[in-house]
């Protein structure tokens, strides 16, 4: 047999051997996808209902061991089908049902879920599911004796927007967190302690509070003012998206080259953006948010963690962050 038949017939096993591995995670992938969401079919049927949570409860106040009650949801359909099928994402738009648990700094959290996402929420005709939603995970929380109840995503701010809640500390630590990631970056990056920091909105509702943190001397770029700032060291710059998912792609064509991006909203950016920022020289991490345990692991960008509007405030809490 020739030398080049050898070769060819290495080149097409390796081939095949490299397909069927694929085949292999794919399969994979599907198995722990459904194993998720018949185990959380499972919990939904027999374990959410009010007289359980009331027996937990009772429980609780003599151990105090869960400290929080947490609502997520689902920024895109990608991340609905993770947790539940794609019948029952209409029953349970507004109607929390147990997800998951958390576990962090000796605590439990238990985790609840929805299926409306962010344009539902900023639609002004759904203040009053907003509203009901609220009011029962403030039911949830009474029933299992928690110490507090948390929202994820743009949920606290349009709560608060509509005062429908008062106080919001889903933001404290989450800028808290975004303060302890940048420093993490920095020293990932090997900064100088004088890099710029530019903070994606900047004037929102979390970015408010992280340029506070920064002692105010952040620049903050927002909506309606399109101009990136002028730094004195382009090459010495960490562009912080605390704004919306969408943000890092609207701003993508004005980023300078060899900027390090640093991404706190969910979704984590999409892979062309990604692409794009690598093209130009920039760096790009993501805030992956608490370390914790959660069962169910989140999916994708989200593993190994907990967001940070569902942690706690603990004196030793930790933030991750990952670069893409």
């Amino acid at each position: 047999m020739s030398r080049d038949t050898l070769v060819a017939k290495s080149v097409v096993a390796a081939s095949l051997s490299k397909k069927e591995v694929v085949q292999q995670r794919d399969w994979w992938k599907v198995i722990k996808s459904h194993a998720r969401r018949l185990t959380l079919e499972f919990l939904n049927i027999f374990f959410n209902h009010n007289w359980l949570f009331w027996i937990v409860g009772m429980l609780n106040k003599r151990l105090r061991v869960i400290e929080s009650v947490f609502l997520v949801y689902p920024a895109n359909s990608k991340y609905a089908l993770e947790y539940v099928y794609s019948h029952r994402i209409p029953r349970v738009r507004w109607n929390p049902w147990p997800c998951g648990l958390l576990w962090q700094n000796g605590k439990l959290t238990i985790m609840f879920c929805v299926s409306a996402t962010n344009k539902d929420y900023i639609d002004s005709t759904n203040v009053r599911d907003l509203r009901h939603l609220t009011e029962r995970m403030e039911k949830l929380r009474q029933l299992i004796g928690a110490n507090s109840k948390t929202f994820a995503g743009i949920l606290p701010g349009i709560l608060f927007s509509h005062r429908i809640v008062r106080k919001a500390p889903e933001a404290d630590l989450t800028s808290e967190m975004v303060s302890q990631a940048i420093a993490k970056v920095m020293e990932l990056e090997a900064l100088s302690p004088d890099t710029q920091v530019i903070v994606l909105g900047g004037r929102g509702f979390i970015g408010r509070r992280v340029v506070r943190l920064l002692d105010g001397s952040a620049h903050s770029l927002d909506r309606g003012n399109p101009d990136w700032p002028y730094v004195a060291n382009e090459h010495s710059v960490i562009a912080v998206n605390v704004m919306t998912n969408g943000a890092l792609e609207e701003y993508i064509d004005v980023i300078p080259p060899s900027t390090v991006v640093l991404n706190e909203v969910y979704p984590e950016p999409k892979p062309n953006v990604i692409a794009k920022l690598k093209s130009k020289g920039c760096s790009c991490y993501h805030v992956v948010g608490v370390r914790a345990i959660a069962l169910p692991s989140f999916p994708h960008a989200y593993r190994g963690g907990i967001p940070c509007c569902a942690a706690w405030p603990a004196e030793d809490t930790e933030v991750i962050v990952r670069k893409l």
